[in-house]
């Protein structure tokens, strides 16, 4: 079964919580993950790395989300290292193994042998998902995906800033546990964190709910019509997009001489239906937005704290720069 890796003392602090939390012995916690007491204690040891199924197990029944997921290790990892390098050896010393039709012929019959004795064949198979009815939370999710992310034949990914984005990115693996009950795995590389969920039918679910496949950029998307018809899903699909493509800056003006600072709200995306439909989102729920080069702007101030307060965040980082530009010694209203 999948393996996770988590960063180094996380797995033994996660089992301790989860012990905790439950006020339950080893001997528990092994049989709801269908375990010897042993492991469990290997586990939290971290001399062993714990299963994907009982990670999800123990968060179903002590309610405590697991620790951030580095990478999921797939079935028989070790082996597979192993067998590669047996193989290599093989043909170093005796060369190719035979013809293309004989290869095809001798796999066919190893995969019967194994099938018959009950063995695992290393064919992939569909990863089943919860798929959830349409909701704000799937039509922010859509919206996150939309800024941040892409969809793939195979597989969904969504890139963030491994640093200012670190507290949203644990928001973003949860929405994706509690809607589809997948674990994704989550690659740091240099600032980037790589969100991925690979399941084909998740990528066909998304697709029918209105993503597209490829560079969105080229496909010029935009929300779905089913968001767009119901005012609490608009709402959420325009938070999540902001979450993501949009940004919070510092400008600043010159009234009677005296230098004045300002907060600006600004979506940034290169797909003109998708930016026309934020504009008319934000017209509709009464702001004066304007727009420019693949941007649209939200200036007045009341607006800027009317948007928070209303339509919110659910990425810390906005609302904590906000609150340093208003909180400035020289702010000033801009109308």
């Amino acid at each position: 079964m999948p393996r996770l890796v988590f960063a180094q003392g996380e797995q033994k602090r996660y089992l301790t919580a989860v012990k905790k939390a439950m006020n339950a012995q080893i001997e528990i916690l092994a049989l709801n993950c269908g375990v010897h007491p042993r492991t469990i204690q290997d586990w939290q040891r971290e001399k062993y790395r714990i299963s994907q199924e009982a990670v999800t197990s123990l968060q179903k029944i002590s309610g405590i989300p697991s620790p951030r997921i580095l990478e999921i290790l797939p079935d028989y990892w070790s082996t597979r290292k192993a067998g590669q390098l047996g193989a290599r050896r093989r043909f170093e010393r005796y060369g190719n193994p035979g013809t293309a039709d004989g290869r095809r012929r001798g796999g066919l019959t190893s995969r019967e042998k194994m099938k018959h004795l009950g063995l695992p064949t290393g064919f992939k198979f569909r990863r089943a998902f919860a798929k959830p009815e349409p909701s704000p939370l799937l039509a922010e999710f859509l919206g996150i995906m939309l800024g941040d992310g892409g969809v793939g034949p195979y597989q969904i990914t969504i890139t963030l800033n491994a640093i200012t984005d670190a507290a949203y990115a644990d928001f973003v693996v949860d929405v994706i546990v509690r809607m589809f009950g997948l674990i994704p795995s989550q690659k740091i590389r240099g600032n980037a964190c790589n969100i991925v969920v690979s399941s084909i039918e998740l990528v066909e679910f998304l697709c029918q709910k209105g993503l597209v496949p490829g560079n969105k950029v080229a496909h010029q998307v935009t929300l779905p019509l089913w968001i767009l018809e119901h005012p609490d899903c608009v709402i959420a699909g325009l938070r999540g997009l902001m979450d993501t493509d949009g940004s919070i800056y510092r400008g600043s003006h010159l009234t009677a001489g005296t230098k004045y600072d300002y907060a600006c709200l600004c979506f940034r995306n290169y797909s003109k239906p998708l930016l026309d439909a934020v504009h008319h989102i934000m017209i509709n729920l009464g702001y004066h937005p304007t727009m420019g080069h693949n941007r649209v702007y939200l200036y007045r101030q009341n607006e800027i704290k009317r948007y928070f307060n209303e339509i919110g965040t659910h990425n810390p980082k906005h609302f904590k720069r906000y609150e340093t530009i208003v909180g400035s010694p020289n702010n000033g209203p801009i109308e």
